[in-house]
């Protein structure tokens, strides 16, 4: 038997609760276990120390105050219980922001701008202007206006109009 359930033993043993099996297994027991006879002892000696002494009587008026108070009902206090659950809910809510940051952190991707034609160019180490030198570099000025205008409409203007 394990010295937990003895010391229940014990202590049912004291207020004489024990049946005769139960009487037996702490007897068994405590034959081997130095340490529970200890406690026995110390236990034993709480209640001798217990017993010696005179308690005073209560006043005449206690157990008259008393009673009502025990036969009183606890009155409901919505209030109260409200508390009791946001005290609990308050950490469980914030675990439950934090692991949903990390959720959208961790896993939605970021949404890749799209360059333009200049940004990509340059991140390709290329010149940009390149195409508007080859067109200015025409002879007649009707090509080369024809040609901007074109160029410009290409880039995707919302104004639809040559930007220099």
């Amino acid at each position: 038997m394990k010295c937990k359930k003895v010391e229940r033993f014990l202590l049912r043993s004291f207020d004489e609760l024990l049946k005769e099996q139960e009487k037996n297994e702490l007897k068994k027991h405590l034959e081997s276990c130095a340490l529970c006879q200890t406690r026995r002892e110390e236990y034993q000696g709480i209640l001798d120390a217990l017993k010696e002494n005179d308690f005073p009587v209560p006043k005449p008026n206690f157990w008259e105050r008393l009673k009502p108070k025990l036969e009183e009902k606890k009155k409901y206090d919505p209030w109260s219980l409200w508390k009791q659950w946001a005290i609990r809910a308050i950490p469980a809510s914030m675990l439950l922001v934090i692991l949903f940051a990390a959720i959208l952190i961790l896993f939605i991707p970021l949404q890749k701008e799209e360059l333009s034609e200049s940004e990509d160019l340059l991140l390709r180490n290329l010149d940009p202007l390149q195409e508007t030198t080859i067109l200015l570099g025409e002879e007649k000025v009707e090509d080369k206006n024809m040609m901007l205008i074109f160029t410009a409409m290409e880039e995707k203007n919302s104004t639809g109009r040559y930007l220099p």
